[in-house]
């Protein structure tokens, strides 16, 4: 089942609850998609909601009889739609997935137990951000799994091979190749090397640090490019019509496609921005029934538009790249107008042999006579191209603090549009404050000593509580049960115009323990969440909020405020 899985799901850089799937073989995906449709009834309250809402998503799941609510269609109805739809949806994988691991309880146990023994938490996938959280190395999981068969006959090798993905929430990595030439020469030289070898104190403790902090970057650098053609293929897939619209060709939308030092965190910002719009263009894209509501429905079109489609502009700019070939697209198309010959020469007739040697020497005497000219002229279109990218980075940056200076202005004006006692708000100090007093039985500040609130230079604090008030209310309440939230990050930008990130890097993480963590009671508070705007270095402009819940007191522990929480980049 698994065993080509293992040795191409990290190649493609998928930790997405669909790649699982797409790796499957056919007819297991159908024993467990079956066994999680046929019981997802009896599954627990979080499970079942979480498959209802992901098989109830418009367009998804179709059964023609419960065209508006599939989720209420028997069991049996479900099977075949839901088997055509879990390679398409994360969230409904991970359903799928959770349903199944709890209708196999005994087998769930024993592996809980398992890598207990082996000193290994129980960790799970992570359902925030429908994705595995990292990846097993392939023989080692191949290892773990014959152990448990050879403990526990009775399970079979493929619900083995899926709870240990299951429990652990990781998935295996590709298995060590005769591609990796370089890498198996360096521990075959190290190997070679003496115990008493100098290297050992000098040299290779300072390799291998770097080679740890080049992993890290890699690594967020691989989850960045699998949420950007994830997000990429549901825009493909939710709004194709409005695509076709807009006159834009996404096939060319890819990771695949961008060039090597692009910014994927921008990227990604750009792709999830264009995804809330088109979200919200599409309910009235189509023409009102009556003349009233076409007027408001136009004037709402018109303001999407002219948002959508410098987006699209950018990202069409930003994928215009060539995967297979390293040249700078410009200097490819000043190339090509220097080599082509003019139309005259095109048309003319193919010379004679004599006559080709008569034009070498021509060409050679040319040549050194005229080198100087040639590479004046060499020099002049370089700095063409220089003031070329130049100037596309100026318009760039433009469009960026044009975008910025937009998500301020919106949150700035529905923050004073408040009739509340936040309208006094002058700093993060005050707002913070506030908070504390209104959402005492919310909000749990535990500020860890990388928080900067007094004297933060943060300019719209009526924006930072939004925020706060987003984390006490429906946060909260979703924490609770009280409520679904089927995407938090677009809840968050409806709130307060920011963006959520679900995860950190557990590499990272342990690196600055000082910035992602806090003390509650003593004990010591992993902040995995966060919240917050803008990506430059001035911190007028950019903050975070970090975050996590406390199962004992019932509410959400905000654990830091401030810039920037501290990574290698930073």
């Amino acid at each position: 089942m698994l065993d080509t899985f293992s040795s191409d799901i990290t190649a493609t850089t998928q930790l997405r609850f669909a790649a699982i799937f797409t790796f499957m073989d056919i007819d297991y995906i159908q024993t467990v998609v079956k066994r999680a449709v046929l019981s997802h009834k009896k599954a627990s309250k979080e499970a079942r909601g979480l498959f209802e809402s992901a098989v109830n998503k418009p367009g998804l799941v179709k059964v023609s009889r419960f065209p508006n609510q599939p989720a209420k269609a028997p069991p049996p109805f479900l099977v075949e739609p839901v088997l055509r739809a879990v390679i398409r949806s994360d969230k409904l994988a991970g359903a799928v997935l959770k349903i199944w691991a709890e209708s196999h309880e005994a087998l769930g146990e024993v592996v809980v137990k398992h890598l207990g023994n082996l000193a290994m938490p129980a960790e799970y996938p992570d359902f925030l951000e429908n994705r595995f959280r990292s990846s097993w190395f392939s023989d080692a999981w191949t290892r773990e799994r014959d152990k448990i068969l050879e403990q526990h006959s009775a399970f079979k090798k493929d619900d083995v091979a899926l709870m240990l993905c299951y429990v652990s929430g990781k998935i295996p990595g590709p298995r060590e190749s005769a591609k990796n030439e370089v890498l198996s020469r360096c521990l075959k030289y190290m190997r070679a090397l003496p115990a008493n070898a100098p290297e050992w104190e000098r040299g290779i403790p300072d390799f291998v640090a770097e080679l740890n902090a080049i992993r890290e970057v890699k690594s967020t650098q691989r989850n960045q490019a699998a949420d950007i053609d994830a997000a990429i293929a549901e825009i493909k897939d939710a709004f194709s019509v409005a695509l076709a619209f807009f006159q834009r060709d996404a096939t060319s939308w890819s990771v695949a496609h961008l060039d090597p030092d692009a910014d994927l965190v921008e990227v990604l910002q750009e792709i999830t921005d264009l995804q809330s719009l088109l979200a919200e263009y599409q309910p009235i894209s189509g023409m009102a029934s009556v003349l009233s509501e076409e007027r408001v429905r136009r004037q709402k079109r018109e303001g999407l538009e002219n948002r959508i489609l410098p987006i699209m502009d950018r990202i069409d700019q930003l994928m215009c790249g060539d995967p297979e070939s390293g040249e700078d697209p410009l200097l490819a198309e000043l190339r090509g107008k220097k080599e082509q010959p003019p139309e005259d020469e095109k048309r003319a007739d193919q010379p004679g042999d004599a006559q080709v040697a008569e034009q070498t020497d021509e060409s050679r005497a040319f040549s050194d006579e005229d080198y100087e000219a040639l590479q004046s002229e060499n020099q002049h279109l370089e700095r063409e191209i220089k003031s070329l990218r130049d100037k596309l980075r100026e318009i760039q940056n433009e469009m960026e603090s044009w975008r910025v200076a937009y998500i301020e202005a919106a949150s700035k004006a529905k923050a004073s549009a408040e009739e509340d006692e936040n309208l006094s708000i002058e700093n993060v100090h005050d707002v913070v404050e506030l908070a504390k007093e209104k959402y005492d039985d919310r909000l749990l500040f535990q500020l860890n000593a990388k928080s900067q609130v007094e004297d933060n230079p943060f300019r719209h604090p009526k924006a930072v509580w939004d925020a706060l008030t987003w984390l006490a209310t429906t946060y909260y309440e979703y924490r609770k049960g009280e409520r679904e939230l089927p995407n938090i990050d677009q809840s968050v930008r409806e709130a307060c115009k920011w963006w959520y990130r679900g995860h950190q890097s557990n590499m990272t993480m342990n690196k600055y323990k000082d910035w992602y963590t806090t003390k509650v009671n003593g004990q010591v508070c992993w902040l995995h969440t966060h919240i917050g705007t803008g990506r430059n270095k001035n911190a007028r402009f950019t903050i975070r909020i970090g975050f996590d819940w406390d199962k004992n007191s019932d509410r959400v522990i905000v654990g830091f405020i401030g810039q920037h929480q501290q990574t290698d980049a930073t």
